[in-house]
């Protein structure tokens, strides 16, 4: 029996949904080609209705690269190099505020491992235990919105670099439109927060990727992480708002989770978050991390200052 591909959603430039999907399909050279295209292409892939467990998420995950463990040893899976485990639990989840809304495992807009010189290509995340309320994934991406830019706005960026690094919430201006107040920081992330002076240098990625496979612009901006703009340093915080608010406002699509399904997206083009889930539900997440470097981030020295 074959599987099924779809548009994600008709209102989108982005995405497809893959229906059926098994290792059986994919030990086809072809069908992993066809993958692959889809995943350049497209940008991400919403598998469902098909094999769903976790020796196919890395098996499935390989096709598009090999896997790397993630810098943040706090959030492996133990005994499993490959896989990150995510968790929201009461009494131990970071919990923020959100414009009024308290809640656990919340982030805002961005791409992963962007505050390290070597932005990963992707990955494949999976719900263990997705919560009843919140925990919605949401995607944007930034090839749609560098296209979406003025022509003047584009010639204004080009050229132009961000410096990210791995901070707390308290620190991030851009990742939200909303007031974001941190209640409790969970140990685990504190530990990885406590690292930063010895272990997560502040880094410097253009402002514009050209996708290596297709020539394609995108507007290469994580809103959470972003510190400032290295050329322009604070008088640059008004462009990097307008920039972010450009993101945030555009089409994005919003993923509720349940157990029979996974989410495979390009982290070079694709910006993704979480909205908050409440204090008392659990929510764990598992995800691969597929090696790659586009080869154009920059380690800068320590201390993160804008001149």
């Amino acid at each position: 029996m074959s599987f099924i591909v779809e548009p994600l959603s008709p209102e989108l430039t982005f995405g497809k949904t893959i229906r059926g999907l098994t290792s059986e399909h994919i030990k086809d050279p072809a069908v992993r080609d066809q993958l692959r295209q889809y995943w350049v292409r497209d940008g991400m892939i919403v598998f469902r209705d098909g094999e769903i467990n976790e020796e196919f998420q890395l098996a499935l995950s390989r096709i598009f690269g090999p896997l790397e463990a993630h810098p943040v040893k706090e959030i492996r899976t133990e005994g499993k190099p490959d896989l990150i485990t995510l968790k929201s639990e009461p009494n131990s989840a970071t919990v923020v505020d959100i414009d009024g809304d308290v809640g656990g495992g919340y982030l805002g807009w961005h791409k992963d491992l962007v505050y390290v010189q070597h932005i990963n290509h992707g990955g494949i995340l999976r719900a263990l235990t997705p919560s009843k309320a919140g925990g919605i994934t949401g995607f944007i991406d930034q090839i749609d919105a560098y296209e979406r830019l003025p022509d003047d706005l584009k010639k204004r960026i080009e050229g132009l670099h961000v410096v990210y690094q791995m901070a707390p919430f308290n620190a991030q201006r851009y990742m939200t439109r909303a007031t974001v107040k941190i209640v409790s920081t969970a140990p685990m992330i504190q530990r990885a927060l406590d690292r930063i002076p010895q272990d997560f240098p502040p880094v410097s990625h253009p402002l514009v990727f050209v996708q290596p496979d297709t020539g394609r612009r995108a507007l290469n901006l994580s809103p959470f992480f972003a510190m400032y703009i290295e050329e322009l340093g604070e008088d640059g915080h008004e462009l990097l708002t307008t920039l972010a608010h450009h993101i945030i406002d555009g089409p994005a699509y919003h993923h509720k989770w349940g157990t029979g399904e996974m989410i495979l997206w390009d982290n070079w083009r694709m910006l993704h978050s979480v909205t908050p889930t409440p204090v008392d539900e659990e929510r764990v997440m598992q995800r691969t991390t597929i090696q790659g470097d586009y080869g154009l981030g920059r380690t800068l020295e320590f201390p993160v200052a804008a001149e």
